[in-house]
């Protein structure tokens, strides 16, 4: 009994020494402890923005309603009502009490005219809706709004560790300052490293996109569905997915720079990737678009510029937009980098 009682004060003051040790260290705190309490109510304020942003598309957005006479004034001034065979986004037919809502499930602006149609004429008819857009149609669209997304997080979540491993491995091996001091200017340095991240970034982003389309392929294939997006639209979206890859290669390097250790700078990365993650995801959603304000979003207008280019569209405006936005900031994150490395090294 004395030597388990030992033992478990040795047990003790083990851990008090180590928790002690741990709630010294900033970073725990900072991303053990605070970041951690702040994250659900950042996500949770980032979602509310975005349902806010997707109401306000949906206020500014009325959907034209081919509708008979007998139902054009029951119908809310939120959509606009046009006479039967006139182009319209959404078509209502009238047989008896059986009412029919045609519309394309595909197209958001369908949707949301259908909704409000059914909730408008909900009582005393019988409304059916019947989604008219061909299934493969329907499938393009879901792909359109996922692939991007997908595609610039696991790229960004690749680059994490070689962007770690390129400044604090340096560091540690005591061979960054050697680097930082040749003739040639610090800028080439850190550019080469970025240029090393991007290589693997770029290549986990093109392992992503095959193994998507053969995931793809082999599920078509077994289900006989059409996946709706022709080969030369996928290509269309790799440069800027490269773009944007190598951007958020930039930003790991630019957080990892300050960190003297390989746990620090895997903190801040963590921290930094997440940020870039979160933006590229409200891309994602259904009711995003480039003209929401969104546009101007770096990483999120690049992931909603590659949804327009997948599903048809050529938003070349918002593509250089987004471009020029991704290589100021990689440009900015390459330049402090830099300054950071070389202030750091000189101490």
């Amino acid at each position: 009994m004395v030597r388990r009682g030992a033992s478990f004060r040795a047990l003790g003051a083990v851990l008090t020494a180590e928790l002690r040790q741990l709630l010294r260290d900033t970073n725990t705190l900072l991303f053990s402890v605070l970041f951690p309490l702040f994250l659900f109510p950042l996500v949770v304020w980032l979602f509310s923005q975005a349902d806010a942003l997707a109401d306000g598309w949906a206020e500014g957005l009325r959907p034209r309603v081919a509708v008979p006479a007998e139902l054009a004034s029951e119908l809310p001034d939120s959509v606009e009502v046009v006479a039967p065979g006139a182009p319209a986004d959404v078509t209502v037919g009238l047989s008896g009490t059986a009412v029919t809502v045609r519309y394309q499930g595909a197209d958001p602006v369908s949707s949301l005219g259908q909704a409000r149609v059914v909730e408008a004429l909900d009582r005393p008819w019988e409304v059916t809706s019947h989604d008219i857009a061909p299934s493969d149609q329907a499938l393009s669209a879901v792909l359109a709004r996922i692939l991007p997304g997908l595609l610039v997080v696991l790229a960004i979540m690749a680059s994490m560790f070689p962007a770690v491993e390129a400044v604090v491995a340096d560091r540690e091996r005591g061979t960054l300052e050697t680097s930082l001091v040749t003739a040639a200017p610090g800028w080439v340095f850190v550019a080469g490293k970025l240029a090393s991240v991007g290589v693997i970034t770029l290549v986990a982003m093109v392992s992503t996109l095959a193994g998507a389309l053969v995931t793809l392929v082999h599920l078509a294939s077994l289900t006989g569905a059409t996946i709706g997006l022709p080969p030369a639209r996928i290509l269309a979206i790799v440069p800027l997915a490269s773009v944007t890859a190598l951007a958020g290669a930039a930003l790991a390097l630019f957080a990892a720079a300050p960190a003297r250790s390989f746990k620090q700078a895997q903190n801040t990365v963590t921290a930094a990737t997440t940020v870039l993650m979160g933006a590229a995801c409200l891309g994602m959603l259904p009711h995003s678009e480039l003209a929401g304000g969104l546009g101007f979003v770096p990483v999120t207008n690049a992931v909603l510029v590659m949804r327009e280019l997948l599903l048809g569209q050529t938003p070349y405006g918002w593509a250089a937009v987004a471009v020029a936005e991704l290589v100021a900031v990689a440009a900015f994150a390459t330049a402090w980098t830099t300054r950071s490395l070389g202030r750091l090294e000189a101490r």
